[in-house]
């Protein structure tokens, strides 16, 4: 697990597919830049286009994952996990991209989004050879995202002042940060009980 990252097949797949959510991102800057639609509400791009560039995106990165650790995948279940962690990790920071171009209009949202998108696409670089003990990073991080829009949706936050709308981009990502926290703490336990069996079999040798 704790190998050093090198461009390696994987990664290649990894960083192409990283490109192509990024390459979606401009074009959908662009568009919306042109029309001038994140000034006035926060469903400036298409949505249908949006999702199919972030499924694009977390394919392609896939099939490098796939031809290079498949075999191993299959004997370690954690180890799928984690990659899934990853991919999870780079759909939501994708579409946080798009939640910038939403709210260009607004400074704190927009500088919110921002480094979020950047930290989760970041994240998803490193989950797959990161120390598991950093689980619990990528759990709180998530589990912020989750609370944080449920906060801005109840309650008329500073420095937002108003009570944010709930779009369908928004529930996307959140559906994503629900499975996010679902396989984090999936690992989490099992790496819990594989430290207290490691214990048990320690005390019964002595």
């Amino acid at each position: 697990m704790r190998r050093p990252i090198r461009l390696t097949t994987e990664s290649v797949f990894l960083i192409c597919g990283l490109l192509i959510v990024l390459m979606g991102w401009v074009a959908d800057l662009f568009g919306v830049l042109e029309v001038g639609e994140a000034a006035e509400d926060h469903g400036g791009g298409n949505l249908n286009l949006r999702i199919f560039v972030t499924m694009f995106g977390v394919a392609f990165a896939t099939i490098g994952v796939g031809f290079e650790s498949f075999s191993r995948m299959l004997g370690d279940p954690s180890l799928t996990k984690r990659y899934l962690v990853a991919f999870l990790f780079l759909a939501d920071g994708s579409l946080h991209l798009y939640a910038f171009n939403d709210h260009l209009a607004e400074a704190f949202p927009a500088a919110f989004f921002a480094i979020v998108s950047t930290l989760q696409l970041a994240a998803a670089f490193l989950i797959p050879y990161s120390r598991r003990e950093l689980d619990p990073a990528w759990l709180g991080l998530t589990a912020f995202l989750l609370a944080a829009y449920v906060v801005t949706r109840t309650f008329a936050v500073w420095p937002i002042g108003t009570v944010e709308e709930i779009d369908s981009l928004g529930l996307l990502s959140k559906a994503v940060e629900v499975v996010t926290v679902l396989t984090l703490v999936s690992l989490i336990r099992a790496r819990q009980v594989e430290r207290r069996t490691g214990g048990d079999v320690a005390t019964v040798g002595r």
